[in-house]
């Protein structure tokens, strides 16, 4: 973020569930779509929006909301154009018995392992890091997260009908659902630019934050309008 802040106005969105952001007994997409469309709005033009993961799909469902949005950024979002995997029925329960049970480390171990898919050798090294604390806090809210991955169905209508420059990020060395996700997008949206980060995975941002920042930048460059500056323009994260 300071990096970028060199660069533009940023405002990072805090979603649901994530302090110091409130949260409310029902949940949906929709409405996480809806927040993303409001900070958007509150802002004004012209915005880059760039999203991440799960915020990446909400940054998708709400794609006939977004208005003023000079470039949209989307990496790696858990996109399924087919429908959910075998396994997600058991994991999805398995999920929301430890929520229930208030057991927030194996919420996120079991979200890990077998809702992304971790290996075993990464879960360890996940577990010994600095982000690890701030994952148990967001503990509850990855089950509902991880329901709404299994089922959510972009409308490839809507994304043929999106005609702002879009950009999707894809680690090289990601696999599976967030591969296919890239390529779908990069076919789905109209004029779609798919870039590589190479040697990195999922979470090139915080493991490696200036090459992160570097290809961002180089997105922005890539697709920027002749009559935005990049000092003038604004920067919404939603993670």
């Amino acid at each position: 973020m300071p990096q970028l802040a060199k660069r533009f106005t940023v405002y990072a969105m805090d979603r649901r569930g994530r302090a110091p952001s409130g949260d409310a007994e029902a949940y949906s997409i929709a409405t996480e779509a809806g927040d993303i469309a409001a900070v958007v709005d509150a802002i004004g033009g012209p915005v880059t929006v760039l999203s991440h993961s799960y915020g990446a799909l909400a940054s998708i469902a709400a794609l006939d909301q977004l208005q003023n949005v000079s470039h949209l950024i989307l990496y790696e979002p858990p996109i399924t154009a087919d429908g959910a995997r075998p396994d997600s029925p058991a994991v999805l329960a398995k999920l929301d018995s430890l929520l229930a049970a208030n057991e927030r480390e194996q919420i996120v171990i079991t979200f890990l392992r077998d809702q992304v898919r971790v290996p075993a050798d990464r879960l360890e090294v996940m577990k010994s890091s600095p982000i690890w604390p701030i994952i148990l806090e967001i503990a509850p809210t990855l089950p509902r997260e991880s329901r709404q991955v299994n089922t959510y169905r972009p409308s490839l209508e809507r994304l043929a009908d999106w005609k702002t420059p879009t950009t999707v990020l894809l680690g090289s060395t990601s696999t599976g659902i967030l591969r296919d996700a890239a390529y779908f997008l990069r076919d789905a949206i109209p004029g779609c630019r798919l870039v590589i980060l190479d040697g990195q995975g999922h979470g090139a941002a915080t493991e490696a934050p200036d090459y992160f920042v570097a290809k961002v930048l180089e997105a922005i460059a890539a697709v920027a309008a002749p009559n935005i500056t990049p000092n003038r323009s604004s920067s919404h994260t939603a993670d």
